[in-house]
């Protein structure tokens, strides 16, 4: 395949899975709910839940958080290519440095499916909690845990990878060892992440619940869609 052609795919890739990741967001996490509406869990369970957690999903239909983390999870190869053309901005992509982050954001992206899936299961557990009988809440709420820790684990990982290689972007945008300019760096990931996160507290509802859970890939889709609309003819006549 052509180079032109293998960017345009990348792009195409990067575009969908941003879009699609975004809507996952919204529907597995895209709520701001007040917890202290939910006394069970703000109450009489605090001490043994994340009450964040435990009540972040509640009003979320066993069909809608299911589509939120499937349309993620099962979209994640499109991340692969999404990281490839981030990697082509490189001006020597042999560099280690080059080299580094690309591997670095190939591990967050492989690491990425299983985190965002796991808020399914927390939100479904809790949900178990809140319309059963309090006899079965015990057994439950050891269920709930474990499906808390995994999900720390997985997302935990994967944000953790993700932002050692944007940030590590970030700085080589900075250093001028790739073909954007430095300003560019403001649009990487993790430093739009940090940009948008206040947005949420000057929201209404849903729009609040929509961004609170949707962050990191409005980022991804604002800085795919920047590199798509304003640098792709430079990579493409860089790279001919």
């Amino acid at each position: 395949m052509k180079y032109s052609n293998k960017i345009k795919w990348a792009f195409a890739a990067a575009i969908i899975v941003s879009v699609c990741w975004l809507i996952g967001d919204i529907f597995v996490a895209g709520f701001d709910p007040n917890p202290e509406d939910y006394p069970l869990f703000s109450k009489t369970y605090a001490d043994q839940v994340n009450v964040e957690f435990a009540t972040l999903m509640l009003e979320g239909s066993t069909s809608r958080l299911m589509f939120g983390a499937l349309i993620g999870a099962l979209t994640g190869p499109l991340l692969l290519p999404a990281t490839w053309l981030v990697y082509q901005f490189f001006k020597n992509t042999k560099a280690g440095y080059a080299i580094f982050v690309y591997w670095v954001l190939l591990v967050g992206a492989v690491l990425s499916p299983l985190g965002h899936a796991g808020f399914f299961y927390v939100g479904e557990i809790y949900k178990a909690v809140y319309h059963t009988d309090p006899v079965a809440h015990t057994y439950l709420l050891e269920t709930g845990k474990g499906f808390m820790k995994m999900l720390n684990i997985a997302w935990g990982a994967a944000i953790g990878v993700l932002a050692i290689g944007w940030i590590g972007f970030a700085l080589c945008i900075l250093f001028n060892k790739t073909l954007l300019p430095r300003w560019m760096a403001l649009f990487t990931p993790f430093v739009l992440t940090l940009l948008i996160i206040p947005l949420k507290n000057f929201l209404p509802l849903p729009f609040s619940g929509w961004v609170g859970g949707a962050i990191f890939n409005i980022a991804y889709l604002i800085f795919f869609s920047s590199l798509l609309f304003f640098f792709r003819k430079k990579l493409l006549n860089t790279y001919p």
